[in-house]
């Protein structure tokens, strides 16, 4: 029988204070994911998420591209400009 919902811990890096999640074996070992996966976060709205691994390579027009490079180079320019 496999196991299809799981409830983890946030623990703090003491360094960073980034957020760290330990998967546990048997979740690795039925999701497939390994060290490196890039994870997307979606919010259920009811106080939980979900995790899904992104999927290897994700397709954009270049319109799509472009949009991406302008809103990176606006962040860019705000957090420079915050300093």
């Amino acid at each position: 029988m496999t196991k299809n919902s799981w409830t983890l811990t946030v623990e703090e890096d003491p360094e960073t204070g980034d957020g760290i999640l330990t998967f546990p074996e048997d979740f690795l070992e039925q999701t497939g994911w390994q060290e490196g996966d890039e994870l997307v976060w979606t919010d259920l709205g009811n106080d939980s998420w979900q995790l899904t691994k992104k999927a290897e390579q994700e397709f954009t027009t270049p319109e799509e591209d472009e949009a991406w490079r302008e809103l990176d180079k606006q962040l860019k320019e705000k957090q420079n400009g915050s300093r």
